[in-house]
């Protein structure tokens, strides 16, 4: 991720907004005034949907795993959670009054840019081939033991993107002018993959099982890294939103000075439902969670 686009980005969102909230005619207030300067990193973490083996054979047609042949292959079931690091920077805008005599200190319009990557589709095929290896018999006790030779091999395939989003939300605060607040609201983001990529994995893992007659068994598992395998694939730029419900704590530095007085550390927790709509397939919707520590800087 290229943090001076970010950069680049916000600044033009200030400069868009003085704009519009400048009336030269009048001797009041601006209609909207630049509040806070927010930068936020925390995790992001996202249910990913059960994949089909057709699914994967779309978004990677040209793999040579995909064209193994999977007969009598059992598929994984259920649902994953990914998770990985998100990046946000965003300004927080405040209204004037209908008489623009001062401003409010609730709503609270934020927006800017987020950043944060997952995985849409996840999905594997298993196949457990069992071999009788070995026979021992005690001269002794006349026990017997059996040695088997298992083989698994296992195909596993990743739909992975990352996102750049515009962010916006509305948020209301407890009083902001305390040591402690708390806030809520709504929010929306909208944008698009910067890498979408297909990753298609195969490994084939042998061990030695040894059944006793008593019911116990032993396992010694050996290497076979040697036939590892992998594959990555590009993919279509696909479109990203989601709709989320933003809530935290925040909490004024500082007592005295002034720039401690308007500095603040918060931490913030957004649960919502993402939508991402993949070209070579269709639209996929996931719960989504982020939650990270971040910086606010008061301007006035």
């Amino acid at each position: 991720m290229n943090k001076s686009k970010l950069i680049a980005v916000v600044f033009l969102l200030t400069t868009f907004f003085n704009a519009l909230g400048q009336d030269p005619t009048s001797k009041n207030i601006q209609k909207i005034r630049i509040q806070d300067f927010y930068v936020q990193t925390g995790l992001s973490l996202e249910r990913n949907t059960n994949g089909m083996l057709s699914d994967f054979k779309t978004l990677a047609p040209q793999s040579v795993l995909l064209k193994d042949d999977m007969t009598n292959f059992s598929s994984y079931g259920g649902y994953g959670i990914s998770g990985n690091s998100m990046f946000s920077v965003m300004v927080g805008l405040q209204f004037a009054d209908k008489q623009k005599s001062k401003y409010l200190s609730n709503p609270l319009l934020k927006l800017g840019i987020s950043y944060f990557s997952g995985s849409t589709l996840s999905g594997g095929t298993y196949k457990t081939t069992r071999t009788p290896y070995d026979t021992l018999t005690s001269a002794q006790t006349g026990n017997t033991i059996y040695i088997d030779s298992l083989n698994s091999q296992n195909y596993s395939m990743n739909y992975y993107s990352e996102q750049l989003r515009i962010d916006g939300s509305l948020i209301y605060r407890t009083n902001p002018e305390a040591r402690w607040s708390l806030y809520a609201g709504i929010g929306i983001t909208a944008g698009l993959s910067i890498n979408a990529q297909t990753s298609i994995f195969y490994n084939n893992n042998g061990r030695k099982e040894t059944r006793f007659e008593d019911g116990y068994t032993y396992s010694a598992y050996y290497n076979t890294s040697d036939n590892d395998k992998n594959e990555t694939f590009k993919n279509k730029a696909n479109f990203g939103a989601s709709a989320y419900i933003p809530m935290g704590i925040d909490f004024r530095i500082g007592k005295k000075r002034e720039f401690w007085k308007r500095t603040h550390l918060y931490y913030d927790l957004r649960p919502g439902l993402n939508v991402t709509s993949i070209p070579e397939l269709q639209s996929f919707t996931s719960v989504n969670v982020q939650h990270g520590l971040g910086l606010r800087v008061s301007w006035n």
